[in-house]
């Protein structure tokens, strides 16, 4: 493994297996930073890399790790991803690494995540998707869904403005979380990852604490059966490939694929034979 420096400036002897210290990622920064701003003047634009007003350009690795924290915490369960991925023992230590906890970093997250799930929202209830989910939380997805479009009229229209939907949900969310595979539609009592939630000392989630096939929070769209459907081919793929599969491994891969094939029949969706 490349060592890594510390110090400032360029190491005296570079070498291959020698990474760039901080010191000479920092200078490299702002040599680039330097090119860009002189390329735009060159060609008379404006958007160039610029410091604050009345600020110097000083740019350190160390200011970028809030945009990493905000690439984490954007993506499905980031909050979590982004403690284990700093080696922090809590959520409110990652939200400091990222700005500070006082700062609003999470609730500014959550803000956004819950405008972009309202959003779906509207597109499910315009496309009338909420009126063929399946699946066990069908119904109840349903009439949450229902229950949101009539708080999003005004007026006998539909509103879309953002602040208006960021009201709306944080006064009437309905708590459903599209997904690739399922849309789940949270009921606390009901979820087995709470279980497995409050199992643990951290309070945190354990890795793979959704359970899809067993769970009675689940509701299926078109969209969530054809993600099944391509988990069975990819598994039948497995299947037929050779050289043959380890006993062990096979029979693994078949209990699988009759668990998923169980799971449509059961909740109302077509299974493409293979």
């Amino acid at each position: 493994m490349s060592a890594l420096l510390h110090g400032s400036g360029q190491p005296k002897r570079a070498g291959v297996d020698r990474a760039v210290g901080v010191g000479a990622t920092n200078q490299n920064l702002n040599l680039f930073a330097d090119f860009i701003n002189e390329l735009c003047a060159e060609q008379g634009r404006t958007d160039t890399i610029a410091a604050g007003q009345g600020y110097a350009l000083r740019l350190k690795t160390r200011i970028f790790r809030r945009t990493l924290a905000w690439f984490i915490a954007r993506h499905p369960g980031g909050v979590i991803a982004g403690a284990l991925q700093y080696r922090h023992q809590s959520i409110q230590m990652f939200e400091g690494y990222a700005g500070t906890s006082d700062s609003g970093f999470r609730a500014e997250v959550e803000s956004e995540q819950a405008i972009a799930r309202g959003e779906v929202y509207m597109e499910m209830i315009d496309s009338h998707q909420h009126a063929g989910l399946t699946g066990p939380s069908a119904e109840e997805a349903a009439r949450r869904l229902t229950d949101f479009g009539e708080h999003a009229q005004f007026q006998g229209q539909v509103a879309l403005d953002r602040h208006r939907l960021r009201r709306i949900m944080k006064r009437h969310d309905p708590a459903i979380y599209p997904g690739e595979y399922i849309t789940c539609v949270n009921d606390p009592a009901k979820a087995l990852c709470e279980k497995a939630r409050r199992g643990n000392s951290e309070g945190l989630p354990s890795h793979g604490g959704c359970l899809p096939l067993a769970c009675r929070n689940v509701a299926l769209t078109a969209e969530n059966g054809a993600a099944w459907q391509r988990e069975i081919v990819r598994i039948d793929k497995r299947l037929a490939s050779r050289p043959t599969l380890a006993p062990r491994l096979r029979q693994r891969l078949q209990h699988r694929r009759a668990e998923v094939v169980e799971f449509l029949t059961v909740n109302g969706q077509e299974v493409v034979p293979a």
